[in-house]
């Protein structure tokens, strides 16, 4: 997928990754007066039978959206090993 594509995708759209399924509902995008374009993507995530609640991240392309993602499945994961209910 390309980088600087995420409007191409069409929600609801499910993947996997590090072992969690994330779920994009929705990709709003955003032009600054800069002229820089941001997406707003609202998504959840599931590990292990247990949902998060929906939340969003700005990113600005697929990669970004993927590093950012990496990080929340982390701490995800901690919070369900931890015992936290989500």
């Amino acid at each position: 997928m390309s980088a600087e594509r995420l409007e191409t995708i069409i929600p609801p759209f499910s993947f996997t990754l590090d072992g969690a399924l994330v779920t994009i509902y929705e990709i709003p995008k955003s032009e600054l007066i800069s002229g820089d374009k941001w997406y707003h993507v609202y998504l959840d995530i599931e590990w292990r039978g247990k949902r998060s609640r929906r939340f969003t991240l700005d990113v600005k392309g697929w990669e970004d959206l993927l590093r950012k993602l990496l990080v929340e499945i982390s701490k995800f994961k901690l919070m369900v090993l931890m015992g936290v209910e989500v």
